[in-house]
This record gives C-alpha cells, structure tokens and sequence, in this order.
C-alpha cells in the first residue's frame, strides 16, 4: 500500500520511497503553452512547494537519467514536451528570511538566502561548469543574479528560475507593523526591488523560464515597475485544481490506500467534504479539497484505523492564523461580522494591491481573505464575485481568532467556556453557557474604551456571533450555521461528533433572537414567533436526519437590549 505523504515536499523522494502521488503533470503541458514567466498564488499547505519540487525534476538537466523511473508511470512521462530535462534550474525560497529586526538585518538574512542558493547551484551543476567554485565576489543578490546568468552563458545553457514564498518576509513585516521597512525595501532601488530587477534584464539573455509563488499578491504591485514581465494566473479556470484535489482524485487516493468499503468511503468522504473541501478559484470551475488537510486525515486515520481525534491539524490552524493577521491588519469590522454570521460576502476581486493601497480600498481586503485561503469562490452576483468560507476548518479559524479578541477584552477563560458545553453535551443543561454571554452583555463587564456608539450596534449578527465563536472554541460539537433546509433556516445546529459519540448525550437546534430595548414591549410576540420556527425546524428533513431525535434539545434564546436574555426550552 502506498505511503501518506503527509509534510512531503520533495517530489524526488516521494516517488522514489513508494509515497502517493496524485499525477498533477498534466498541468506542465498547460504551463508551456502559456507566457514563460508565471506568477500563481494558493493558501498556505497547499502544495505549492511539492509542485516546485515536481517541476525541478521534470524540467533539470542534471535528471535525464532519472526521467523514467520519476515520470514514467505519470502523465507527463507518457507525453513529455520538448522542454524536459533542458535546463538548469535555480530554485530559491525566501522562507526563513529574517524580518524582525530592522532592515539591515534583513538585507544581510536575504542576501545571504540568495547566495546559498547560488553555492548549491554551483556544487549541484559543478559536472557542467568551468566554475567549481563559488567567486568570493558574490556580495549581493543583484550580483549573484548576473552571475548565474554568466555561468550558464559561458555552457550556452539556459535558466529556469523557480521562488517559492516569494512574499514570506513581506507578510511578516506587514503582520509585524513594519510598514515603513517594507517600503524601504521595495520603493527605489530598494535591495528588494533591485535584485527582481536583476531577473529581469538576465531575461534578455539566457533566464528562459520564471514560476513564482506566495500566498498573497500583496509585492506584485510594488514590484512591477522594474519587474513586470509575469503573468498572474492565479484566477485562471485552466489551473484550478493544479493544486488541490479533485472528488474523483479524493476517490482514486481512498482505491490507492485499501479503504474500499462502500459505506465507509462514504461517510469518509461526506466528512472530508465539510471539513476539507470548498476551495474555488474560478467561478466556472469546481471546488478542491486542501491536499495537506486531506493527508493529514488519511495519516491519521490509517494509523489508528479510526477518525483522528481532532479534524483539524494544528499546524494548519498555526500557520492560517498566523498569515491571517496580515487580513486582520485591515481591521474591518463590518466585513468580518458579515462574513462570520453569514458566511459569505460580495466583492470585486482585485489581482494585485501596493503598500499604499492596501488599507484604502476595502475591496483588498475580503480580496485578500480570498487569497489566504480564508474566503473562496462562490458564484458571480450582482454586487460582484459572491466570497464564502470554504469549510469547516476554516470556520474554526475564524471563531479561534474571534475568541482571541473577545477573551482578551472580556477577561474569558477557555476553561469555563469547556465546562459550559460539556454540560450542554452531557446534562441538556444550556444555561452555564448563558451565563457566560450575559457576562459579556452587561455593560459594567464591557471594557471602558467602548463607546456607547458600539453598544448601539449590538443586534443579532453580533448575539450570534457571540455563540458561535463559544461553542465553537470548545470543538466538541460539528455547528452548521444557517444552513437551509426544506422548511427555513436553523440558526444554530449542534450536532455529535462522530470520535466524542460517547461523551456526547445531547445534540441542539437554536434559535436566537434579538429585541433592541426600545422594542422590549414586542419580546411576547417575538418569543412566539420564534418557538414556531423551532417547531417547524425540529420537524424539518435535515434535522431529522442528521439529529438523533431521542437526545435532540431545541431552544430558543431571545437577547434584550444590553443584558437580558430570556431561554425556552421546546420538549
């Protein structure tokens, strides 16, 4: 049976240690019919540093020999172009680039990532060069661009330039309020600026080939006036899933590893769908799954032969959190409150933004969330492309950033918040939780920086996102949020997790309301109102099929004003 390769980046060692290999070659043949210097964005752990690595060994001259034993069982390898195996290959990656302590710093942590990458240039390829040795020279980036470009010149061979994390340093300086560093380094003859320059003119000679690639737009802008030779086909509808998998690639990965039976497969893949799928990145394609995600899954299970206990790998949930604070530096309430109790948001799609505009325009901002992996492709609407979270992962991320930000202002313990659901799981008791959102409500435990403008703006959206992101940090329930059904809207479904069956007695459907004070005189009708739609949801096909009726709890929660909340319990 075939490996799980799950953190493997090396396409070389995957194929050569038996590791499955979803045949994503086919794509080379699309990427040689396009402009030969390509800029591609996807989310973090998304396979960008393996599909690198799979084009270093298809396109490097040094690996004829080994062209069939990498590629003869793939795609590629049964229609090769004439490129394979033609060219030296320069690969640099700018993760690990020191950007936290001043430019300086980083100017010495840059050029020194440039110039290993040339010392193993030159050892990898010394079979070809009359240089063996590195020149003593090399001080810079810019210099050891134009000297690769000699190297290969004085062998008449040609470069193909492969970067990876392109924009690393660039996020951390943003992430880390270093705007000012980040403009430095960019504008003028900014190191930066000058060495992508450097690429540039070396295109003139004998730099036949670019793939870059990042996790965000957020330099292409600020580097085009010296480096405006790529072409971004990240949207592009013919490179969808060149990363990410398909259904059917789910389906041949679950043949590939023996989990054969009819039902099995099934709820695996239902489950894996909600949690890992949804990613679009063309309106007229279909959805991916994460690759990493999906591995992380297959490892575990595979492992133990049963669900991991968590869906969601924590490195997953370190590395989208961190890159996330990038959008969080935007600070836009309103689009996150919009995004977190609908689950969707509208907007013009923008391709690249620059320092200077990058806070201005809020159209960058869900654009970015887009790019991040935090928002993706729904449908064109009337306001624009339609965004919406893809799934469920992302969901949490959401919730856990939330939280951050709530706790922190609020003074909330994650430790009282897991005792408050364990009783709603165990006991079919919702009131602990309550307690801890009225604490929130009061305005004596609200922090003395908000202002009464803030405290006008409470309504449902907000109630709502309150519960969500509390139940939702504890992690021992599966939420659906709104989902439709055939008869309405459930506002909140709390359903068992398949790995805490056990220590999961009650399941939930929660209806929530909100009366600002002024209209406290229509909380009787409102309170009415609501128990009908909880009746009419509790009957509803997916909450009978999904829930199991005999441990079913149905309430409704009804917020007043700043601090009253009222519950009714449906039996």
């Amino acid at each position: 049976m075939k490996r799980i390769p799950y953190g493997i980046s090396n396409f070389e060692i995957l194929k050569e240690k038996n590791y499955l290999y979803v045949d994503k070659t086919s794509y080379i043949n699309i990427l040689d019919t396009y402009s030969p210097y390509q800029f591609f964005i996807r989310p973090r752990r998304f396979g960008k540093s393996l599909f690198i690595s799979m084009l270093e060994n298809y396109y490097d001259i040094n690996k004829k020999d080994k062209f069939e034993k990498l590629f003869g069982d793939l795609y590629i390898g049964k229609n090769p172009t004439e490129e394979k195996n033609k060219f030296m290959i320069w690969k640099i990656s700018f993760a690990g680039v020191d950007a936290g302590n001043g430019e300086e710093e980083l100017r010495r942590s840059f050029n020194e990532k440039i110039i290993l990458s040339v010392e193993k240039f030159v050892n990898y390829y010394s079979n070809l060069l009359e240089d063996k040795v590195v020149s003593k020279e090399i001080k810079s980036a810019e210099i050891a661009v134009q000297y690769i470009s000699l190297l290969a010149s004085k062998i008449n061979k040609q470069v193909f330039i492969l970067i990876d994390e392109y924009d690393n340093f660039a996020n951390e300086l943003i992430t880390g309020g270093k705007q000012n560093t980040y403009k430095s380094i960019l504008h003028g003859e900014g190191f930066v600026k000058v060495f992508y320059k450097a690429l540039k003119d070396a295109t003139a000679d004998n730099f036949a080939r670019i793939f870059m690639t990042g996790v965000s737009p957020i330099m292409l802008d600020d580097l085009t006036s010296g480096f405006n030779i790529t072409m971004n086909y990240t949207l592009d509808e013919n490179l969808n899933a060149m990363l990410g998998f398909t259904r059917e690639e789910l389906l041949s990965i679950l043949d590939e590893v023996n989990l054969t039976d009819y039902d099995l497969r099934r709820k695996i893949c239902n489950d894996m769908t909600e949690y890992y799928n949804g990613y679009k990145f063309n309106s007229n394609s279909g959805s991916v799954f994460n690759p990493d995600m999906t591995m992380y899954f297959l490892n575990r299970y595979l492992m133990y032969n049963r669900y991991p206990k968590e869906m969601i790998d924590n490195n997953v949930k370190t590395d989208y959190g961190k890159v996330n604070q990038l959008a969080y530096n935007f600070n836009d309430k309103e689009a996150l409150k919009e995004i977190m109790s609908t689950g969707e948001t509208s907007t013009i799609l923008v391709d690249r933004f620059n320092i200077h505009t990058m806070y201005s325009d809020k159209e960058n901002f869900k654009s970015l969330l887009f790019y991040l992996g935090m928002l993706t492709i729904k449908e064109e609407g009337p306001l624009g492309t339609v965004l919406k979270i893809p799934n469920y992962v992302i969901k949490t991320i959401y919730w856990n950033q939330y939280f951050q930000k709530i706790s922190e202002d609020y003074n909330i313990e994650i430790q009282n918040i897991r005792i408050a659901v364990n009783e709603m799981r165990m006991q079919g008791n919702i009131e602990p939780l309550i307690e801890i959102v009225r604490s929130i409500l009061e305005e004596k435990c609200l922090p003395e920086n908000l202002s009464n403008r803030d405290l006008i703006k409470m309504d449902e959206k907000n109630v709502k996102m309150m519960f969500l992101t509390l139940i939702g940090v504890d992690s021992t329930y599966f939420i659906k949020s709104e989902d439709e059904n055939n008869k309405g809207y459930v506002d909140l479904m709390l359903r068992r997790k398949i790995q805490l069956k056990d220590i999961t007695k009650f399941e939930w459907i929660i209806e929530l309301k909100y009366i600002k004070e002024s209209d406290r005189n229509t909380l009787e009708t409102i309170k009415n109102q609501g128990l009908k739609q909880l009746k009419m949801y509790g009957e509803s096909k997916m909450v009978q099929e999904e829930l199991d009726k005999e441990g079913l709890k149905k309430v409704l929660i009804i917020v007043v004003g700043k601090k009253d909340i009222y519950t009714k319990n449906l039996s």
